[in-house]
């Protein structure tokens, strides 16, 4: 049964894509309610599919393509909720498809591993900020990718396709802010509760992943600082967002890519 859900959830973020990306390369009207209702399905579905073998199993397996599936559904959750009241839909024609990809992956590739223990408070309270940590930062990623395609085309003076449907570029630019420090508040305290809870935060199989998170960090806070104190914004900004959510993703995906695919150790 949650196999069939999550195929049902693929194929309605596929085609909620395909509805919003009709709007761009047409003369369309924007179908808003019906992108929104179709992203809204398909994300209910994902998280009924994903939640039904952790209620089977008795607790969450903590593989690569697991919890690549969950932020998706906490990113499709968020960007769904936020854009009620905010021009959020061209986020849509990222994240929807990343999330089909994520969830079809999870599909094709389940996890071998045995189900994870169950966690103290202090160290699921960690896990829980780092995952919406991850899906807020992923959010802000593809708002700087979106912010670089409306600088380049303003460049070049191309006002159609895409741009008939992205906001002002001041609002877009606030929008990557307000997500910045969202994200950026919710990884201090991700790493502060690691700090505290975790055993050994610099263990041998935790090092690079924390160098990395820390890393993130310390970039993505430098640009929250330079935007306030040099007011950094546009292209700069977008370009410091993406290399701070690249070190993010290498910190978790790089070292679970390596444990479970390369070195098969999972």
């Amino acid at each position: 049964m949650a196999q069939l859900l999550a195929i049902v959830a693929i194929l309605l973020y596929l085609f909620s894509t395909y509805r919003q990306l009709s709007t761009i390369y047409t003369t369309a009207s924007t179908r808003r309610g019906d992108v929104f209702a179709m992203g809204a399905a398909a994300t209910l579905l994902h998280g009924i599919s994903w939640l039904m073998p952790v209620l089977q199993q008795g607790a969450v397996v903590f593989s690569l393509f697991g919890v690549a599936s969950l932020i998706a559904l906490v990113i499709s959750t968020l960007i769904i909720v936020s854009a009620i009241k905010k021009p959020l839909e061209n986020l849509f024609l990222g994240i929807f498809p990343m999330a089909a990809l994520l969830l079809l992956l999870n599909l094709l590739m389940p996890s071998n591993s045995q189900a994870s223990p169950q966690w103290g408070l202090g160290v699921s309270s960690h896990i829980v900020l780092s995952i919406v940590a991850y899906s807020v930062l992923t959010i802000a990623a593809f708002q700087a990718v979106m912010l670089l395609i409306q600088n380049h085309h303003l460049k070049h003076k191309r006002l159609s396709g895409i741009m008939r449907i992205l906001p002002p570029l001041q609002t877009m630019d606030r929008l990557l802010f307000e997500m910045l420090g969202v994200g950026t508040l919710l990884l201090s305290l991700a790493i502060a509760s690691g700090f505290i809870f975790l055993d050994n935060i610099f263990a041998q199989h935790l090092l690079h992943k924390t160098v990395f998170t820390l890393i993130a960090w310390g970039i993505l806070s430098f640009l929250m600082f330079a935007h306030w104190r040099f007011g950094w914004r546009g292209n700069v900004a977008s370009k410091w967002t993406l290399t701070g959510t690249g070190f993010l993703i290498l910190a978790y995906f790089g070292s679970k890519l390596a444990l479970e695919i390369i070195l098969n150790k999972a």
